[in-house]
């Protein structure tokens, strides 16, 4: 990384289990089997796998790391608990991460969220998504954590914005004051509408197409998702790259992945995965 720029590390999915002594298998409920078909139920390489891909973060000189969802496997208090324990292990100061909810992160609890940063999580609440419109200032960016994330059957998992929450993005995308740098979005779905009806209702973001609009119409403003468990970098109608999917730490194997971004100038470029 050059002199004078920002650099943001991107992660997602960490599908955190209590992997704390004694805890690792008595919480298991069908619920978590069902959700973690085909990946293993191991408690402790999942937190490896986040500690490594801070270390890494970490090692690459990220000036801020965002997590874009899907933090635990079923937003259980004990895999939030470990989720906070591996956090402040890193060193990584809570002021320089920002976390959003996924659609696992509330399968236990419609109250979940907000009790995490009453609790265990309380040292990233001020960076973390909660009050809707709230920015965060980085050099040279700000990041917006948005919160799409709503309780639900295990069986769907969509994500939700609903008007409100809109017409806040749309007035902070709006706001004079933060376009002279990059606006990220960071949030757990991805916000374009997907393929099919029934697989958007499935899975899909509601209100997918407004924010789009949003998006066209505001050229500082770009998304940072989780989800998909893939790196995306889709283009919009300006030509330029400004929605961007990170790979999921619970599917890493040997090495961790962290997709980088630099912003320097004001510009907002991908630069690659760390490992």
């Amino acid at each position: 990384m050059e002199g004078n720029a920002t650099r943001i590390a991107h992660l997602s999915d960490v599908h955190m289990l209590d992997a704390r002594p004694g805890r690792a298998r008595s919480g298991l409920s069908m619920g978590h089997r069902f959700l973690s078909l085909g990946r293993p139920l191991d408690a402790a390489g999942r937190r490896r796998k986040l500690a490594h891909a801070l270390s890494t973060a970490r090692r690459v000189g990220a000036t801020h790391v965002v997590v874009s969802g899907d933090l635990t496997e079923i937003g259980a208090p004990g895999e939030l608990e470990c989720l906070a324990e591996t956090l402040h292990d890193s060193g990584i100061a809570p002021g320089r991460v920002t976390l959003v909810p996924g659609n696992h992160d509330l399968y236990t609890s419609p109250e979940g969220w907000r009790r995490a940063l009453e609790g265990p999580l309380a040292a990233f609440r001020a960076t973390s998504a909660g009050r809707a419109g709230h920015v965060v200032e980085v050099a040279g960016v700000n990041v917006l954590p948005l919160d799409v994330a709503r309780h639900q059957p295990v069986t769907r998992s969509a994500g939700w914005l609903d008007d409100a929450d809109l017409d806040v993005l749309a007035a902070r995308a709006a706001d004079p004051g933060l376009a002279t740098q990059p606006l990220l979005v960071v949030q757990h779905h991805p916000p374009f509408v997907r393929k099919t009806q029934p697989l958007q209702w499935l899975d899909g973001l509601v209100g997918a197409a407004r924010f789009m609009e949003v998006l066209e119409a505001f050229r500082h403003v770009f998304v940072l998702h989780g989800h998909l468990h893939a790196a995306v970098s889709k283009v919009l109608s300006c030509g330029v790259a400004r929605v961007f999917g990170a790979t999921a730490v619970v599917d890493d194997e040997d090495a961790a992945r962290v997709r980088l971004y630099d912003v320097r100038g004001g510009v907002l470029e991908a630069a690659g995965l760390a490992s």
